[in-house]
């Protein structure tokens, strides 16, 4: 009976989802394969030793905490030192910038949030049986597919001080003023010319927001990029493993649609995408 090919899929660091590495190794499994799941949080000696142990014939890392140079970088060394040469294919948050580096240390193959779940399978199924991985030369964009930013946001204590200061400054009067219920804020918007907007955040019962303010004072509070079916966008990111608050759109100012990412996600920002419609 022909062996099936054996993979460990491995959450290394401190990342706390791994939504992204079960919907990998459910792929994998649905392709006939052996998955050996170490959990999240794995140190990369333990992945290494699990390894080695396990007789894998490739590892599969998920990666979203950004040291993905690091992490990969350690592992190959443990491998190294157990005299164990299995490929090391890893996915997750991988800016495209970085993909040749982590090639150049050694890794097999990267894929990004947008990598079909196929390409993986097949480069798994490649270096399990000695070729090299298929390498797409034109692959799918990845990330979110914005329009163009929506706007800017500073989380503010005392709204109306806030108006008349970004006023004087601006120069321009508020476009817009309302209360958001389902957000528990009041919001106020100055808009300009190319349609991007600066808008004011104050809490009314949003414990988040006073949370915030208690901490740093009016501050930067988060970026905004305009979606065109955010559903789709969230359900996507979703299965994929990219952290999420909300994953699905919520009642938003200006009777948007919207929804955060966590700021894991997005380098430690935090980001909210605006779904397109029309201003009320």
């Amino acid at each position: 009976m022909e062996r099936k090919i054996r993979v460990l899929v491995g959450k290394p660091g401190l990342d706390g989802h791994d939504r992204g590495a079960r919907v990998i190794a459910a792929a994998l499994r649905d392709a006939g394969m052996e998955v050996v799941y170490t959990g999240l949080r794995a140190s990369v000696p333990a992945i290494a030793a699990a390894a080695a142990q396990e007789d894998v014939d490739v590892i599969g890392l998920s990666i979203l905490s950004g040291a993905h140079g690091s992490i990969c970088e350690r592992l190959i060394e443990a491998l190294k030192k157990l005299k164990a040469d299995i490929p090391i294919v890893v996915g997750g948050i991988i800016p495209a910038a970085d993909h040749e580096s982590l090639r150049a240390l050694g890794v097999a193959a990267v894929f990004g949030p947008e990598s079909p779940l196929g390409a993986v399978v097949e480069a798994v199924r490649a270096l399990a049986s000695g070729q090299p991985a298929p390498q797409d030369p034109k692959p799918a964009p990845a990330g979110i597919p914005a329009t163009r930013l929506d706007h800017t946001a500073i989380c503010v204590k005392d709204m109306k001080a806030s108006i008349a200061l970004i006023e004087d400054i601006l120069g321009q009067k508020v476009a817009h003023e309302e209360h958001v219920p389902a957000q528990k804020v009041d919001a106020a918007f100055f808009d300009f010319p190319n349609g991007a907007s600066l808008e004011l955040v104050a809490p009314r019962g949003n414990a988040g927001l006073e949370k915030f303010l208690e901490k740093r004072g009016d501050a930067l509070h988060h970026l905004a990029l305009r979606v065109k079916d955010i559903d789709a966008v969230l359900k996507r990111l979703d299965a994929r493993g990219v952290p999420l608050i909300d994953k699905v759109g919520r009642p938003g100012a200006r009777g948007h649609r919207v929804a955060f990412l966590h700021p894991k996600a997005f380098g430690g920002t935090l980001l909210e995408l605006v779904e397109e419609g029309t201003h009320t």
